[in-house]
């Protein structure tokens, strides 16, 4: 996969031990249609991404209709020679370099990224869509971070992601396509008709998962079997592994296995809303895991089993109650076998 901002970085290192009077460096970084260039004003540092639009038909208001934020510039700009591409129309998106460059970096290889890697989409869905994910993460107000229980949750599930890459190293990572929790899902893993919902607890005296609602636990003909897979996980400062920390591990066993997924993951996390670099404070220390299968007779209440006229009902499952319901921990890692 191309690194953006290391190419950005060697830029700036090669002009540094250059003798040139140049204001402005340009260099391609995709080879084959689309061609793709980076460039680099030396003056302000201000960084563009080129994209070869001169076979693509779009006229003015399609250009305009691209999603923009604060921070980020949209245009096109028509080359007769850039080395030996002739004629060449680009589409140029530049940086506000009043803004943070690690941002708009990230920006830029998630475009990149999704160009290189959904090849069957039209150019002009893939830009608009990768715009509109980022426009929409912006007004979710990105530097709003999560809180402790909302990242101990996501933890327990990138730790699930993590544990079935480890069961299954020769398989396909087709769990990032399964992870249903950062799209609101009621289940966070749904595999075939599957589910596997994660929780997450601090040991206490009394062993409880929380539910948010009465439909959670229902079975259904979409989901006709239900895990719970749950760990018991002490927070600190220094044992164990961070957010950002299972991120990276993640990242990059998807990157050497199937770049795809790993496209995929970085769109699950922003979906969530988060930048990993802003999540290595806290660490998770897993304890304990346990695993248990919510059949029909498991402790829970239902939409069935509800008074008529009560819904939207949140309550809490004493663990201590569910022992005849404990299997292993491989029945959750084998749903697709």
């Amino acid at each position: 996969m191309i690194n953006i901002s290391e190419r950005f970085k060697l830029m700036m290192e090669q002009s540094k031990n250059k003798e040139s009077d140049d204001i402005y460096r340009l260099e391609p970084i995709y080879f084959q249609k689309p061609f793709i260039l980076i460039g680099i004003d030396l003056l302000n540092f201000q960084r563009r991404l080129y994209i070869d639009i001169t076979s693509e038909d779009w006229d003015e208001d399609q250009l305009k209709s691209f999603p923009k934020w604060r921070g980020i510039e949209i245009g096109q700009e028509f080359f007769s020679q850039i080395g030996p591409l002739k004629e060449k129309n680009f589409l140029v998106i530049s940086q506000n370099v009043e803004d943070s460059e690690e941002i708009f970096e990230r920006v830029l290889q998630y475009l990149v990224d999704h160009i290189l890697f959904e090849e069957e989409m039209p150019l002009y869905t893939v830009v608009y869509e990768v715009l509109d994910r980022w426009h929409n993460f912006f007004k979710r107000k990105w530097d709003t971070k999560l809180k402790l229980e909302e990242e101990m949750g996501l933890f327990g599930e990138l730790y699930y992601i993590n544990k079935w890459l480890e069961f299954f190293p020769q398989d396909p990572p087709l769990i990032i396509k399964d992870w249903k929790g950062p799209l609101k899902n009621r289940i966070d893993f749904v595999i075939k008709n599957c589910g596997v919902e994660i929780k997450t607890v601090a040991p206490k005296i009394r062993d409880e998962i929380k539910i948010s609602n009465e439909k959670q636990l229902e079975l259904n003909p979409v989901i006709d079997t239900l895990f719970l897979y749950v760990l018991k996980i002490e927070v600190n400062n220094s044992t164990g592994k961070s957010l950002r920390n299972m991120i990276e591990v993640i990242e990059e066993q998807l990157i050497n296995r199937a770049p795809s997924l790993a496209v995929n993951f970085k769109d699950l996390l922003l979906e969530v809303g988060i930048m990993s670099e802003d999540y290595d404070k806290n660490f998770f220390f897993v304890h304990e895991e346990l695993a248990y299968k919510a059949v029909e007779e498991f402790p829970k209440l239902t939409s069935k089993n509800l008074p008529t006229g009560i819904t939207n009902v949140s309550y809490s499952i004493d663990l201590s109650h569910c022992k005849t319901f404990k299997v292993s921990l491989e029945d959750i890692f084998n749903l697709n076998k």
